[in-house]
């Protein structure tokens, strides 16, 4: 095995950790300094630059020869201003915002060769059933926040006429709307990160690319990616309300069509 294709390997499953740490400390509402999730993308950005060291002597200056290169190069320094982030800051939620960003961008670029995560032919189902059952689980939790969001619009809507809409059952209050629509969310959307990865990882060994940009899977890009605003913006900026309410129903059609199978 060369030394380029190792430390590939090392930093993918180093930021994998690390996405998945910031996750599970969020999730799990885990209140003193945890150091995991910085530790884990420190190994990956080191072994990052060593890989970026290596091409750099062997093409004789900066690794930027094509678009895939620069998007490497970049989630080098996206790894980094979350690390300088966090010791400046040390907020947590950082690593939500910052790691799935950087998992993404790796495995739609194309960045990496096939044989990073090699997959026996084998375990071709066992992964595409894996793949399929946690885009199941994240879809399930993304429609329980579809729904608190449509329910918050409607409550929303009830109160701001002073008519306060009955279906039959008094509905949530709005603060109850948004705290189960966060979080769900906050379940969805790495199930939803770790479908696209296994995704990835399937169409790069048995389909020779990570991604292949049919309009398929640019609907769920596209539903990531209002997702992960929202995320950022209700962790960074205190976002709630109708805002959300709005974005969350865009998100979650667009992963309904992507669901149903219907292409861009």
């Amino acid at each position: 095995m060369s030394s380029t294709l190792l430390l590939l390997r090392v930093v993918v499953g180093l930021y994998v950790l690390a996405a998945g740490s910031a996750f599970a400390a969020t999730v799990l509402r885990i209140r003193k300094p945890f150091l995991w999730t910085p530790l884990l993308a420190l190994g990956g950005l080191v072994a990052h630059v060593a890989y970026l060291g290596i091409e750099g002597i062997r093409v004789g200056g900066l690794p930027v020869r094509d678009y895939r290169d620069v998007l490497s190069l970049l989630c080098a320094a996206v790894v980094l201003v979350y690390l300088v982030s966090f010791v400046r800051t040390r907020l947590e939620v950082l690593g939500v915002v910052f790691l799935p960003l950087v998992l993404i961008l790796i495995f739609i670029s194309n960045f990496l060769p096939n044989d990073v995560l090699p997959v026996s032919r084998d375990f071709e189902q066992v992964l595409m059933t894996f793949h399929i059952c946690i885009a199941v689980l994240g879809a399930a939790a993304l429609c329980l926040t579809f729904a608190a969001s449509v329910l918050y619009l409607v409550q929303e809507r009830g109160l701001k006429e002073k008519r306060p809409v009955r279906f039959g059952v008094k509905l949530p209050s709005l603060e109850k709307c948004d705290s189960i629509g966060k979080l769900s969310l906050m379940w969805g959307f790495p199930l939803l990160t770790l479908t696209i990865v296994t995704g990835g990882i399937w169409s790069a060994n048995f389909r020779s690319r990570y991604w292949l940009w049919e309009g398929k899977e640019t609907f769920a890009l596209l539903a990531w990616m209002i997702l992960g605003v929202i995320i950022t913006a209700r962790l960074l900026r205190g976002w709630r309300g109708k805002k959300v309410a709005y974005l969350t129903i865009v998100a979650f059609a667009a992963l309904i069509l992507r669901m149903i199978g219907v292409a861009l």
